[in-house]
Formats: structure tokens, sequence, C-alpha cells
């Protein structure tokens, strides 16, 4: 029974790591809230970039596969990743 119990505890650990989350104040932005909920609880980026195929090329129908927008927070910057108008990603490092 005890062995269940230790696997059932690893999968929903593997399933909290699958979904980042960023926490803004009181507030926790997740994996799939909308780009105007992100700049609603972060303003506008300082800086934005668009994501481009690995080749450089743009797909034929979008101008942008993505943005990513990058905020300075607490001597870290915090960079989202926007595809579709909706968050997908979150990465912070130190400044």
């Amino acid at each position: 029974m005890r062995r269940y119990v230790v696997i059932a505890l690893l999968l929903i650990s593997v399933a909290a790591q699958a979904m980042p989350t960023l926490r803004v104040g009181d507030k926790v932005l997740s994996v799939g809230d909308s780009a105007a909920r992100v700049q609603e609880l972060l303003g506008p980026p300082a800086v934005r970039t668009y994501l481009h195929r690995q080749d450089g090329s743009l797909p034929n129908d979008q101008v942008s596969q993505g943005e990513q927008w990058q905020y300075v927070q607490e001597g870290k910057t915090v960079t989202v990743t926007i595809v579709d108008g909706k968050a997908t990603d979150f990465q912070s490092q130190p400044n």
C-alpha cells in the first residue's frame, strides 16, 4: 500500500512540474492565461521579441509564431512566452 502512495505522489509532482506558474505579488499567472491577464498583472513589457521559425522565416499564415515579453522585477528578468494570445512559458533569471 505504501508503494502506491509513493507512486501517486511522484506522479502528482511530475504533473505540477508540467504546469509552470509565475507569482506576481499575491496573484499567480499560469500557462494558458491570456496575454491580457499577463499585462493586467505585469504591465506592458520592457522588451518584446517576435518568435520565428528556426530557419528564420515566418509562417505563411502568421506574422509571427509568438512573442517573448521581458520584464525586470526585483533583481531578475522574467520572460513570458506568448503564443496565440496565451502564455505558454515563464522563465526567470537573475540580472
